[in-house]
């Protein structure tokens, strides 16, 4: 048995929900949605069962720490985005206000952090399906 799915959902925590989602608007161009105390964003284009990220409002939010320190925020979770040219989406997600991560640990994609410290990976299409 499986759930089955009508949609699956990514939230990503923020001291300036806004901003973050911008931030995707730009990086991905999918369709944003601004609500009342969330801010979702999708790709309206997707067949199948949609995916869209939320972005919520958390005023105390202390961004994690990349790599991971000890007696330090912790990541919870990291999106990995497959492009057909890293050294390309490194660009746009650069130009989109993305930093690099400093510390890199493969040569066949880049770890990068977005506005508010959420590391994220831009990588080759590497999965079998792909």
């Amino acid at each position: 048995m499986a759930l089955n799915l009508v949609g699956w959902n990514v939230v990503l925590d923020s001291d300036n929900a806004n901003e973050l989602s911008e931030f995707y608007e730009r990086l991905l161009g999918w369709t944003r949605f601004k609500g009342e105390e969330y801010t979702v964003l999708t790709n309206v284009e997707q067949k199948g069962v949609p995916t869209w990220i939320t972005f919520q409002q958390v005023d105390d939010y202390v961004p994690p720490v990349w790599p991971a320190t000890r007696d330090e925020q912790q990541q919870m979770a990291h999106l990995d985005f497959h492009v057909k040219d890293v050294e390309e989406g490194v660009k746009h997600a650069l130009a989109c206000g993305a930093t690099m991560s400093d510390i890199q640990y493969d040569d066949r994609w880049r770890v990068m952090l977005d506005p508010a410290g959420h590391p994220f990976c831009i990588l080759p299409p590497i999965m079998p399906w792909m």
